[in-house]
């Protein structure tokens, strides 16, 4: 879990992600922080995602961006 956070401190270093259950509704991410997001995922992770996990439901939260991880095979997050 630290990896995401450290990710989305990346994007964003003066919120805290983790009293978030939902950043999209906290605008703490936005479409664009998505796809930064999204490409720092497959950067860290030596992955390729499809284009179709670059969707709202798959970056609201910690949990939501485990989840992402865990259907590709991730663990280590």
């Amino acid at each position: 879990m630290k990896k995401i956070i450290d990710l989305l401190q990346e994007l964003h270093p003066e919120f805290d992600y983790s009293k978030s259950d939902d950043f999209i509704s906290d605008g703490l991410i936005d479409s664009i922080d998505m796809q930064e997001l999204f490409a720092k995922i497959e950067e860290e992770y030596n992955v390729e995602l499809a284009g179709t996990d670059l969707a709202p439901q798959n970056f609201r939260s910690i949990e939501t961006i485990k989840e992402l991880l865990a259907a590709h095979d991730i663990k280590d997050v």
